[in-house]
């Protein structure tokens, strides 16, 4: 009987032994975090504001380049009225006072119109280009972000990782599921760069292609306005200060006509 009570607490002893007693130890779980606190993270924090950044943008350029707002009927419907009936300093003061596209190109290309045909139209040329720059510079705005979000969620990455690292340093020997877990938890900084990033490129071409099929328009439909414009009756007009004036000939100041002789 001494010889099995021995036998039975050698066996005990053994390391099959302990390892059953580990495993039949409870594990503690592993702490896991929602999908809102990944994205909760001070690293992805920019990413939100620029994310908000491009509906903004989105929306608002979507809006003002579309073909009734950037290129209106009502506006060509109105000039055209003045135009028929030869009311260009009408025109003129409503354009003036106008916003858009239309009346700003317009009011250019009337104001010149006292230089002639060339005059008018290069003035013309010149608020269609600034025009075109002023929705260019918006659209620029999502090439920016479409460039900084990887960069900085690539940041949030490496921080992190630094920060793991440190950590299991400091603990010893690293347990490589710790590892890896902390590796998983920071690679979704640099995962939501890129999905700021894609739709800010994505929008980026198609409102710049949107909006250069509209400054086409606008200088179509502008040229077309223009099109019996009497250059050769508005060189004795000026517009300046909106008013619409002849300029007075040089004998009412009491200068003779050039190539005439007084008696």
């Amino acid at each position: 009987m001494k010889r099995v009570l021995a036998l039975a607490s050698l066996v005990a002893a053994t390391p099959l032994a302990l390892l059953a007693q580990a495993a039949a130890a409870p594990v503690p779980a592993a702490q896991t975090k929602s999908l809102l606190e990944e994205l909760s993270a001070p690293a992805i924090l920019p990413l939100w504001f620029c994310s908000a950044l491009i509906v903004y943008l989105v929306i608002d350029l979507y809006l003002k380049s579309s073909a009734k707002v950037f290129v209106s009927p009502a506006d060509l419907e109105t000039l055209r009225t003045y135009f028929r009936a030869g009311d260009y300093h009408g025109a003129y003061s409503w354009t003036a006072t106008a916003t858009g596209a239309v009346p700003a190109v317009v009011h250019a290309g009337i104001k010149h119109s006292t230089g002639g045909k060339t005059a008018s139209e290069d003035a013309m040329g010149a608020a269609i280009i600034g025009e075109n720059a002023k929705f260019q510079n918006k659209i620029a705005y999502l090439s920016v972000i479409g460039v900084i979000a990887p960069m900085i969620g690539l940041t949030g990455t490496v921080v992190g990782m630094i920060q793991a690292f440190a950590a299991m340093g400091q603990a010893g020997a690293a347990d490589p599921s710790k590892l890896s877990g902390a590796i998983g938890h920071v690679l979704h900084a640099t995962a939501s760069g890129l999905a700021v990033a894609i739709p800010a490129f994505v929008f980026y071409y198609l409102l710049r292609n949107r909006v250069s099929h509209q400054i086409h328009e606008l200088s179509l439909a502008v040229n077309d306005l223009f099109r019996c414009f009497p250059y050769e009756h508005m060189k004795d007009v000026s517009f300046e200060g909106g008013e619409h004036v002849a300029a007075a000939p040089n004998w009412v100041t009491g200068a003779a006509p050039v190539g005439s002789t007084q008696g």
